[in-house]
C-alpha cells in the first residue's frame, strides 16, 4: 500500500451480518454486490460470503456479472437491470440470469435458452410489468424459450412508508398464486422489507446494504465498513488566520489544525465539511475546503503525526453521516473509490488487501 488512506472491511462482521438475515427471515439470501458490493470490492465481499453458504449473487449489469464470473466467484448471478439483447451469447454461455425489464425488450430479444427471473411492477414504476400483464408476459417468455427460474418485485419505499409497502407486497404475492406457476426462485424484500414485511411466499430475500451492517430499522447487524486515513502534520494556527481553498475556515487560535492525505478525489465528497472525525480518542471537526487529496481537521489535543483517523465507521455512524450531509448512505460508500486501498480483516487479524489500481492482491496468513 503506497498510501496510509484506505477502506477497511471486517470480514467476521459481515459473515454474521448474512447470517442474521438468514435466520431472521428464514429463507435464502441473494446477495446485492451490485455497485462494486456498495464500495467493499463485489468478489472479495462474494467470496467471504460463499464461505457461509451464500450462493446467489444480484449485480446491476453484465460487466459487473462478469466481474464476479472472472474472479471465480461461485453461484448462481441475477442482472437487475438491463442487459443489452446484442449481449445475451455472453449471459448463456457464463450462466447468468436477466430480469424481464420491459414488453418491448421481451419482445425483440432473442431468449432462448436464457434465465429470466419475470419482473412485476407493483408500485415503483420503474421496470418490469403491472400484474394485470403478468400472465401474458409469462406466456411470452415461455414461448420463446426463455427459461423462467424466478418471479420478483422491489419496493419504492419500505425505509419510510411500511403501509404502502404492505399494500405492495399483498398485490405482489396474489399475483404469484394467480399465476400458478413453479417458479424457483420468488423475492421481493430487501434489507428495509426483510425487517418489517411478513413475507410468506418468497424462497429468497435481497439483501445488500444489510449485509454491510446498515439497515433503517434496529436489528442485530454490526456495520462492517471503516473509512481510515493518517495524520501526515498538525500545527497551531494563529487567531485570524484562514485555512485551505477560498478561506472558509477562520481560526480562533485554540487547539490544533491536522492535515490528513484523503480527499474529494477518493470518494470523500466536500458535504462533509463541517462534520465529525475521530482522532485517537477525541472527536474533531472536519473545516474549510476539503482538496481534491487532502483535508484538515480541527482538534482540541495534540496528536502525534501517524495517528489513525477515522472518517466513517464506528465512531463516525454512516447512517447518521448520510443524514447530516442530506444524502443517503448507499451514496456514502459508494463514492469511495479504488484511489483507496481496501484491507480485510477477520476476527482482528489482516487476511487480504487490495490495491486494483495496480491488479494488486495480497492474501496474509
Amino acid at each position: 500500500m503506497y498510501r496510509n488512506s484506505y477502506v477497511k472491511i471486517e470480514l467476521d462482521k459481515l459473515k454474521n451480518n448474512a447470517k442474521f438475515f438468514m435466520n431472521n427471515t428464514h429463507k435464502k439470501l441473494i446477495a446485492v454486490v451490485k455497485a462494486d458490493g456498495y464500495g467493499v470490492i463485489d468478489y472479495m465481499e462474494a467470496k467471504a460470503l460463499n464461505e457461509v453458504g451464500v450462493d446467489f449473487f444480484a449485480v446491476s449489469s453484465l460487466d459487473e456479472a462478469m466481474s464476479l464470473r472472472s474472479h471465480d466467484v461461485k453461484g448462481e448471478i441475477l442482472a437487475l437491470s438491463y442487459v443489452p439483447i446484442e449481449a445475451l451469447d455472453v449471459v448463456r454461455d457464463n450462466n447468468i440470469s436477466i430480469v424481464s425489464v420491459s414488453k418491448e425488450y421481451v419482445d425483440k430479444a432473442d431468449l432462448h435458452d436464457v434465465k429470466v427471473h419475470l419482473k412485476l411492477n407493483t408500485g415503483m414504476n420503474r421496470l418490469g410489468v403491472k400484474p394485470e400483464d403478468a400472465k401474458d408476459m409469462l406466456n411470452t417468455l415461455i414461448n420463446k424459450g426463455a427459461i423462467v427460474e424466478g418471479v420478483m418485485s422491489h419496493f419504492s419505499s419500505a425505509d419510510e412508508d411500511i403501509d404502502y409497502s404492505k399494500k405492495q407486497y399483498q398485490l405482489f404475492k396474489d399475483t404469484v398464486k394467480n399465476l400458478d406457476y413453479d417458479f424457483k426462485y420468488i423475492h421481493m424484500c430487501a434489507t428495509d422489507a426483510s425487517l418489517v414485511i411478513d413475507d410468506d411466499i418468497s424462497t429468497h430475500c435481497r439483501v445488500g446494504l444489510g449485509l454491510l451492517g446498515y439497515s433503517t430499522y434496529p436489528c442485530d447487524i454490526k456495520p462492517c465498513v471503516t473509512l481510515m486515513s493518517e495524520i501526515i502534520a498538525i500545527k497551531q494556527v494563529d487567531k485570524g488566520e484562514t485555512v485551505s481553498y477560498n478561506r472558509h475556515y477562520t481560526s480562533n487560535g485554540k487547539g490544533y489544525i491536522i492535515t490528513i492525505p484523503l480527499g474529494y478525489a477518493d470518494g470523500f465528497k466536500k458535504v462533509n465539511v463541517n462534520h465529525q472525525a475521530y482522532v485517537d480518542g477525541e472527536y474533531g471537526t472536519i473545516i474549510g475546503n476539503i482538496c481534491m487529496d487532502m483535508m484538515m481537521i480541527h482538534v482540541d489535543e495534540y496528536h502525534e503525526v501517524g495517528k489513525e483517523v477515522e472518517l466513517l465507521g464506528g465512531h463516525i455512524d454512516v447512517n447518521k453521516r448520510a443524514q447530516e450531509v442530506n444524502i443517503i448512505n448507499y451514496e456514502l460508500l459508494v463514492s469511495l473509490n479504488d484511489r483507496l486501498c481496501r484491507k480485510y480483516y477477520e476476527n482482528g487479524k489482516l487476511r487480504y488487501q487490495v490495491d486494483r489500481r495496480f491488479n494488486n492482491s495480497i492474501e496474509f496468513q
